[in-house]
């Protein structure tokens, strides 16, 4: 093989892709900007709206306030909230006047200080996020109140309260600290790298196949003394260049916009804000050791989808025609990405490491948690190096076909 050639076609395509000015958008500005907004902007923007659900105070409809103790009032109030007194809770909370009620049953307060057993109803609208943290505060409040009933009663009856819980549990975090940063969207992570893999690269390797095939250059460039392989990889150089910029975009935009986000605003949404945003991911930190995986990882990934996006492009007529063939492509990184989000359940045992495209996307993921081992890492780098070579030998064998390349 001629690498000067190779050269030669792979500087063509690429010259190609680049007359378009949206492939600079989509493979460069697009991923630099989108994940760290997704990634990071996300769990800090609902941190901050939780921290200030928490903290802001709110009315809250009560039924039967002529019967609310003094005391659960109290509690109540001390959650940030103000009681107002309502005919029909659960119509005013149907009609989005109050974002959550509390029922209170005629002679509460009377049934409580006999020793009775009383009951209070919480009305909300539970597909409802704003009012669930609101009830939230109410269920606080009435389980606060509860308790303290309960240790008065015992207190009277010359008990302990203590003897209700004769056992203390505790819970002890056994995660790393990159574990416990990397939160619950992690694996977004593996799922926009793979995603913009398949963008990036698509646009170039559908005018580099059946662009050529409909503008009729094909059969300039086979004529020429370029070899068939020659032209096959250099194709496919120039595939990898525009899939793996757009996915070192999405690296680098996170790696960058996370720590601006982090130093910012995290610092400005509070402390239970914080918590918020740390179990969505919003505090996750990556090492270079990380990123050097991550980057790896993106340079196979984008190998294997630019050797598939050829090897499919190749046999359609026309750009249009290819577009209709890659389209269904997106599900072969959707899945094994919806698949990486279950992995706790699914399991991750060492098989999963043989499956192509899922195995890179549990690598990423365990890189971002700090979890990658050298056993996996060689097994995932092999299983796609060995597929890079199938798919490429397959994308030559249809460049030396005349019914593929010349189909009408």
């Amino acid at each position: 093989m001629r690498w000067s050639f190779v050269r030669r076609v792979a500087a063509k395509e690429i010259l190609s892709t680049l007359r378009d000015h949206r492939a600079i958008v989509s493979n460069l500005v697009i991923p630099l900007l989108l994940l760290p907004v997704i990634m990071l902007g996300l769990p800090l923007l609902l941190g901050g709206l939780f921290q200030r659900e928490a903290t802001t105070v709110t009315e809250l409809a009560v039924e039967g306030a002529e019967h609310l103790p003094a005391e659960l009032a109290a509690a109540i109030e001390a959650q940030a909230a103000v009681l107002v007194a309502v005919d029909d809770a659960e119509t005013a909370v149907r009609a989005d006047e109050y974002p959550a009620g509390l029922i209170v049953t005629p002679g509460f307060a009377d049934t409580v200080a006999g020793g009775g057993r009383a009951e209070v109803v919480v009305v909300v609208k539970e597909a409802n996020l704003r009012a669930e943290l609101n009830a939230g505060k109410l269920r606080s409040a009435v389980d606060a109140y509860r308790r303290g009933v309960v240790a008065e009663r015992l207190v009277d009856a010359g008990i302990d309260p203590a003897v209700l819980e004769p056992v203390a549990v505790s819970t002890l975090d056994a995660s790393t600290a990159a574990e416990r940063s990397s939160g619950q969207l992690a694996w977004l992570i593996p799922f926009f790298i793979a995603i913009w893999t398949l963008t990036g690269g698509q646009m170039t390797a559908i005018d580099a196949t059946a662009g050529e095939k409909e503008r009729g250059t094909l059969e300039v460039l086979l004529v020429t003394p370029v070899r068939r392989g020659e032209v096959v990889f250099g194709k496919f150089l120039a595939v990898v260049t525009f899939g793996l910029s757009a996915a070192l975009m999405a690296i680098v935009g996170f790696v960058l916009g996370g720590t601006v986000l982090r130093r910012l605003f995290l610092p400005l949404i509070g402390q239970e804000g914080g918590e918020m945003a740390a179990m969505m991911g919003g505090t996750l930190t990556i090492t270079p050791t990380t990123i050097v995986l991550l980057v790896v990882s993106s340079v196979l990934m984008a190998a294997v989808v630019a050797a598939l996006l050829m090897s499919v492009t190749l046999f359609a007529r026309s750009f249009k025609e290819a577009q209709t063939y890659v389209a269904p492509m997106s599900f072969l990184l959707i899945v094994p990405a919806i698949a990486l989000q279950f992995k706790d359940l699914i399991g991750t045992g060492a098989f999963v490491y043989w499956i192509p495209v899922y195995n890179v996307m549990i690598l990423m993921d365990d890189a971002v948690k700090g979890a990658a081992r050298l056993a996996p890492i060689l097994t995932t780098w092999g299983v796609m190096a060995a597929l890079i070579a199938v798919l490429l030998a397959f994308a030559y064998a249809n460049f030396r076909r005349e019914n593929v390349l010349f189909r009408t």
